[in-house]
């Protein structure tokens, strides 16, 4: 089984309000991640949440993943990811780190990563364009352990440097992997490309 921990614990500083809940077509950007993690047949979702936490929960269907607080998230985003790991069930054999800022990944993409990990279940599938990673990508089970017991300042990119040697790289013909949503221009810039 494979599992997407969806990061939506930080204080979007740039943006001004919680990147969680702004609209994305129809839906928040967390709705729309959770909507389409299941669409690519990911069941077990776990948003970690932390700034604002009781307003997003107030805002989302709490029935749509399993969500988890991060008091310590100001330690960063793999402080989250840690919470999250710790939630995964005995059986998950690898887990998605996605971020709340890319509502705009396909179903299509997620599914490509879901099947590169399928065929290398020991190892770290990264999502690839045209030589550079993006998001999101899958952690094997083998790495769980060292990713709860390191300390909370450190980050994913460690991991993978530490474990170069498990890295599978998944080659994806979109650009969007590369991007996340910062801002209110990049936020209109991807709403603008969604209507082309």
């Amino acid at each position: 089984m494979v599992s997407a921990i969806i990061l939506a614990a930080g204080e979007s500083t740039r943006m001004g309000e919680p990147k969680a809940l702004l609209p994305f077509g129809e839906r928040s950007f967390l709705e729309t991640i959770i909507s389409n993690f299941r669409a690519a047949g990911i069941e077990n979702i776990i948003v970690v949440l932390g700034h604002n936490a009781e307003l997003i929960l107030r805002k989302v269907n709490p029935s749509d993943a399993e969500f988890v607080i991060n008091t310590n998230y100001k330690h960063g985003q793999f402080s989250s990811f840690q919470v999250g790991i710790k939630k995964l069930e005995p059986d998950v054999e690898g887990a998605f780190l996605a971020l709340v800022d890319q509502p705009h990944m396909a179903v299509s993409v997620i599914a490509e990563i879901l099947n590169g990990f399928q065929k290398n279940q020991e190892r770290i599938v990264i999502p690839m364009f045209k030589g550079k990673r993006g998001h999101p990508p899958i952690f094997p089970r083998r790495l769980f352990n060292e990713i709860v017991s390191s300390p909370p300042s450190r980050i994913t990119s460690d991991v993978i440097r530490s474990n170069s040697e498990l890295v599978y790289e998944v080659q994806i013909d979109d650009a969007r992997i590369l991007r996340d949503i910062d801002t209110k221009q990049q936020l209109v810039e991807i709403q603008m490309e969604r209507i082309k």
